[in-house]
């Protein structure tokens, strides 16, 4: 018997942000704003299938694998963008000699990144139209398959709230910001077939994954100049530029875990 509720078109929608990636890809493939474009889509389409595993595991288990691994040969060139745009905007907002040492950081990702091999862009069209052809023959989801791959989603944010809420480790809150991405991107792309309070909770789901983003950004700072000191121009530099970078992560990180709080009050 069908369910009264409307039932969302899972391979519609999959379909559609898989095509909507590939636009974005042949926008601009060398230009990091762009690529960053095009594994949002990638995102949004992995939210799709780990609620379409409901109906079909299998085939949500090689498009997910499929999607990552397309997303990591796109990453780095936008990961060391991000890094550089981050350390250049806290040294605009530090004083001169910290401003150096971030700025130096900043010019070494720059660098980094400008030394990359060229992409494949062969292969990489490749990968995306073969993650069309999966989505395409996605089978029908029915209402209840929906929801319960909607209520997936909400139970794994819940465990990562409380597996990252105040710790500082950069693996513990990076997973928590996952599954929040993942929670914004099904109830944005689910509309009225998401089974909760939508319109309250998307305000606060997505100023907690740009907060926690923004952590995340800092966090992967420290961790390189710690491992790197080098990279702001010597020990010295590298104390001043982390000092900097430690007090912004404690603010950033005092914000996501209040707004992670109001978030999931009430079980949501």
């Amino acid at each position: 018997m069908r369910s009264p509720k409307a039932t969302f078109d899972l391979r519609a929608a999959l379909s559609e942000e898989i095509r909507n990636a590939l636009v974005e890809f042949e926008t601009a493939p060398d230009k990091p704003k762009a690529v960053h474009r095009c594994r949002v889509r990638l995102k949004r389409a992995r939210s799709l299938a780990r609620i379409g595993r409901t109906c079909a595991p299998g085939l949500a288990n090689v498009f997910n694998q499929s999607a990552r691994s397309l997303m990591h040969t796109l990453a780095h060139a936008r990961d060391f963008a991000a890094l550089a745009e981050t350390a250049r905007g806290l040294g605009d907002k530090s004083g001169a000699k910290t401003a150096a040492a971030l700025n130096a950081v900043a010019a070494s990702f720059d660098a980094r990144r400008a030394s990359l091999p060229a992409m494949n862009l062969d292969a990489t069209r490749a990968a995306l139209r073969d993650l069309m052809a999966l989505a395409q023959v996605w089978p029908e989801a029915s209402a209840r398959q929906i929801d319960r791959g909607a209520r997936r989603i909400i139970r794994r944010a819940r465990i990562a709230h409380r597996r990252g809420d105040g710790h500082r480790t950069a693996q513990r809150r990076h997973e928590w910001r996952k599954r929040e991405k993942d929670r914004l991107y099904a109830v944005t792309l689910l509309g009225e077939s998401w089974p909760d309070d939508r319109a309250r909770r998307a305000g606060l789901n997505e100023r907690l994954s740009d907060m926690l983003g923004r952590e995340r950004d800092v966090l992967l700072l420290i961790d390189h100049i710690e491992a790197e000191p080098y990279l702001a121009g010597g020990e010295e530099a590298a104390k001043r530029a982390l000092k900097r970078l430690k007090r912004r992560e404690k603010r950033l990180a005092k914000r996501a875990d209040a707004l992670g709080a109001k978030l999931h009050e009430g079980r949501a």
